[in-house]
């Protein structure tokens, strides 16, 4: 598994995670995301983009972390759970 691509998945689910926790990034107001469940709903769809541009490029490792961090966000999402 390419390292940098794990690095980026995890590191765009964890954004994601904490906005769907109601958690915004230092400066995230400033920039115009002033809410927490539309950057999150935009972090999840950055992910899937991902998702369907690398479809068929990845190693399995690397389609299966994406699948399941996506997945869970989905989920969390979906449920408005914390």
């Amino acid at each position: 598994m390419n390292q940098h691509f794990a690095s980026l998945i995890l590191g765009l689910a964890a954004q994601a995670n904490a906005s769907l926790d109601g958690s915004l990034p230092e400066g995230a107001a400033e920039a115009g995301a002033d809410n927490a469940s539309q950057l999150a709903r935009a972090l999840i769809d950055t992910l899937g983009a991902l998702q369907d541009k690398t479809r068929g490029n990845l190693d399995v490792d690397e389609a299966r972390l994406l699948d399941e961090a996506l997945t869970a966000l989905r989920i969390k999402f979906a449920t408005g759970a914390k």
